[in-house]
């Protein structure tokens, strides 16, 4: 339970990340979501089942911080963290392409459940379009700062520093 209530706890603190970047660079084309890079490294690690409640308690604190569609970040985070988490056990923890290629399609995978549940966007937007110009570069960046998350994941994992779990 330790465990858990101290994942959540880093999940607040990278969703207040995540929206003082807003904050403080208003011209901000793309925003990293640190919530889904967090959540996508903990499935790959941890498996499917960790993952959902993640996935499931991330996507309730993104509802409950933006406020602005509650429910939609919910069920798209915890489908994202069970496709993620099938993931584990099949390569090497120390393979530095699979967390980025992870973090990567699942943006992909999530950006296009995020359009499908939002009704409004679904029939207004060029899927084509978004996609070329929001969503690639959008993963690009999850995928480039889960590459540096991960080599300090590793380098203080080596370290036998206990508190990174």
């Amino acid at each position: 339970m330790k465990i858990y209530f101290k994942n959540l706890i880093i999940m607040v603190l990278l969703l207040i990340c995540q929206l003082s970047l807003g904050v403080i660079f208003p011209n901000l084309y793309l925003v990293p979501d640190f919530i889904l890079i967090f959540i996508v490294l903990k499935a790959i690690f941890n498996g499917s089942k960790q993952a959902m409640i993640y996935g499931f308690s991330g996507g309730i604190l993104q509802d409950a911080f933006l406020g602005t569609f509650i429910g939609i970040f919910t069920p798209v985070k915890t489908a994202v963290a069970f496709l993620s988490g099938l993931l584990s056990g099949r390569f090497f923890p120390e393979n530095l392409l699979i967390p980025p290629l992870g973090v990567f399609l699942a943006t992909i995978v999530h950006q296009f459940l995020y359009i499908l549940l939002k009704e409004n966007y679904l029939f207004n937007i060029n899927i084509l379009v978004v996609f070329r110009e929001l969503i690639l570069p959008m993963a690009a960046l999850n995928a480039l700062l889960t590459f540096a998350f991960y080599l300090l994941y590793i380098f203080l994992g080596r370290r036998n520093i206990n508190w990174i779990d």
